[in-house]
């Protein structure tokens, strides 16, 4: 019986220290894991902050294209507005030019100077438009790279 129950304390024995050896390596995975866990959420909360701050810079950009593209708006239509006062002095411009081709007396250098008074205008109005129109060509192309930005957002969130 003694040497029973000294084969059963030995096995006993045995089987505890496999059990304290399992324990210890079980609570390494744990710590390991844990550090990994830490790491894994103080890098997503680093992502996090990073995708908030490019949404935040992303919406400046749409709110500073918007106000370049509305001011862009409000100048092409001051210009539409000033190519038709010219075009009328130029309608004005050129029947002043038919008279005096008919033999009518007009004065010809007030015609000449209505005349260069109008293309003056007409070139600063020309100047003004082509400046609108690649204000509002680079303001469309910054909205459109802003969705395709917010676009590909989208997607990283869903992922």
């Amino acid at each position: 019986t003694y040497d029973v129950l000294r084969e059963e304390n030995a096995m006993l024995g045995r089987v505890v220290r496999s059990m304290q050896s399992s324990l210890e390596s079980q609570a390494c995975t744990v710590r390991r894991l844990e550090r990994q866990l830490k790491a894994s959420l103080a890098k997503e909360e680093r992502e996090a902050q990073e995708l908030q701050s490019f949404v935040q810079r992303t919406e400046w950009s749409l709110q500073l294209m918007t106000q370049r593209a509305l001011e862009a708006e409000s100048n092409v239509e001051k210009l539409k507005q000033e190519i038709f006062i010219l075009q009328g002095e130029l309608e004005s411009s050129k029947v002043e030019n038919e008279n005096l081709r008919a033999g009518q007396t007009t004065d010809l250098a007030a015609v000449k100077h209505i005349i260069d008074f109008a293309l003056q205008n007409l070139r600063k109005i020309i100047t003004g438009a082509n400046w609108s129109i690649r204000q509002l060509a680079s303001g469309a192309e910054s909205l459109h790279f802003a969705a395709e930005v917010l676009k590909s957002t989208g997607k990283i969130s869903e992922v």
